[in-house]
């Protein structure tokens, strides 16, 4: 679209000027040079920007999102691979050896001092042990907060990295109400039971962290998942542990123990065909304390034979 009779302040002659309808820019046809901009008309819809192949698949607006599982937060970046130019043609010998020499150094750079070597090292361990272990996304972007919280104040230094990690696994788990126990958290780590026991008392002391009571619904259908238990058991058992947590039995008893427990009486009652030292072996306890547990149910709630 054309405006006649405008003068142009950079050039001082009185031309046509050419008007952007989708900038809104006015702008003189002499010198180039931006008259005027009328927002009502500027464009106002996403500024779709793409820097792949074909330029038209991703329409994302950002790179990755930050995380504390990563120990530069998710913010740094990576020189990519590729040996290419903009244009998609390849590099010379000199710049192909001067880009590789650049990748090096930006990776170099990304983990200087000893806090973030130690990080990065404990979250790459932490990313192994999600899939070990299953555990969902905010499960471990909590683990990774305790375990910074521990190193800041000196926790870490002493004992290896893997137990640090294991107890702020085990806490996080805990209180998302991630049925793992501690034995089972620990054969995953690679790190014994007592030297795992040892790091979480120290990390929940010192940090002053409130633990969660363990649900113990939730450890009978893991038990129950585990040992393929049917459903029509598995709710008969859930039922019973509502009476057990009313009457007040289960204060004080390990929940894997006394869900096996309810568990092995509830399949007899159904017919089912389970031993005794198969719901140990899945409850992480010894059949003489599934026994044990078996008889409290017998005594107090009649109902469970």
């Amino acid at each position: 679209m054309l405006a006649n009779e405008l003068v142009c302040k950079a050039c001082y002659k009185s031309s046509d000027v050419i008007t952007d309808a989708e900038s809104g820019e006015t702008i003189c046809t002499n010198c180039g040079m931006v008259i005027g901009t009328d927002k009502s008309s500027q464009h106002v819809t996403p500024e779709w920007r793409a820097f792949d192949a074909n330029q038209m698949g991703d329409r994302s607006r950002v790179g990755m999102p930050m995380t504390l599982t990563r120990h530069d937060g998710g913010l740094s970046t990576v020189i990519g691979k590729p040996d290419k130019d903009a244009s998609g043609q390849g590099l010379d010998n000199s710049m192909r050896s001067m880009m590789q020499r650049l990748r090096t150094w930006d990776y170099r750079i990304q983990a200087s001092s000893p806090t973030d070597r130690n990080l990065k090292n404990a979250f790459q361990k932490l990313e192994r042990l999600k899939g070990k272990l299953g555990l969902p996304g905010n499960v471990i972007e909590k683990a990774a907060y305790i375990y910074r919280k521990a190193q800041q104040q000196g926790m870490v230094r002493g004992r290896t990295v893997a137990a640090a990690l294991a107890a702020s696994i085990y806490f996080a788990s805990r209180e998302a109400g991630v049925p793992r126990t501690l034995a089972e958290v620990a054969s995953v780590s690679n790190v014994s039971y007592k030297e795992l026991s040892r790091a979480y008392r120290q990390i929940v002391l010192n940090l002053e962290l409130k633990v969660p009571l363990v649900d113990p619904i939730k450890c009978i259908a893991k038990i129950a998942n585990k040992m393929e238990i049917s459903e029509k058991t598995k709710r008969h058992a859930v039922n019973y542990m509502h009476d057990v947590i009313t009457s007040g039995i289960a204060a004080g008893k390990n929940p894997m123990g006394l869900a096996g427990a309810i568990l092995y009486l509830s399949c007899i009652r159904s017919n089912e065909q389970r031993t005794q030292q198969a719901f140990a072996v899945a409850s992480g306890v010894t059949e003489v304390t599934l026994r044990n547990r078996c008889n409290d149910l017998n005594i107090k709630i009649p109902q469970l034979n």
